[in-house]
């Protein structure tokens, strides 16, 4: 998709709710967080089919990226701004309710692509991204979990190395000192 998702704090340190992830608008057009035809906003969950997290982007008006644009997602936006440093002008939005799982779950932002006759909103996946900690190794074919466990509570994020590349794919994070809002370190 146009945008991704480029940073996943999921477990800080001290302080569960120091929650974030961040997207970015990866393509060389303004991105608008809104469709005009079903007069929806795109969406972040964490697992779509059973969110604790659903935050719907603002509608009135609407969020626009331009390209190369950061906006930070936040489980709480003072202790956002008292524990990283983001930087002025960054768009930062709360999803307040809900909490990423600190083992291993979905992140997707997606936009509505129609709206069903029972009012039932279809949804196409812009991004999503499947994290892990580390440690559940049950989990994957190999029997080693290849995500970085510095990520886990060990005052690190998950960076996602190349933006434009696949993002579902552990090869592409690594674990790296918190930067939300700005390019990844």
């Amino acid at each position: 998709g146009p945008v991704v998702i480029t940073e996943i704090m999921y477990h800080p340190a001290d302080q569960p709710d120091a929650e974030y992830v961040e997207l970015l608008n990866i393509s060389d057009a303004a991105v608008t967080l809104y469709d005009a035809e079903t007069q929806l906003p795109w969406r972040f969950t964490d697992d779509p089919q059973d969110p604790a997290i659903e935050l719907l982007f603002p509608s009135d008006p609407p969020v626009t990226l331009a390209p190369g644009q950061y906006l930070v997602l936040a489980k709480d936006l003072s202790l956002l701004n008292s524990r990283y440093a983001v930087p002025a002008g960054v768009l930062v939005l709360a999803w307040n309710i809900g909490r990423l799982t600190n083992g291993n779950e979905k992140v997707q932002l997606s936009r509505p692509f129609a709206v069903e006759d029972e009012g039932k909103i279809e949804w196409i996946r812009v991004d999503r991204i499947s994290y892990s900690d580390g440690s559940h190794p049950q989990d994957f074919a190999t029997g080693v979990d290849p995500w970085p466990i510095e990520a886990d509570g060990r005052g690190k994020s998950l960076h996602r190395i190349d933006p434009q590349a696949y993002g579902n794919d552990p090869e592409n994070w690594r674990a790296a000192v918190p930067s939300p809002g700005r390019a990844n370190p």
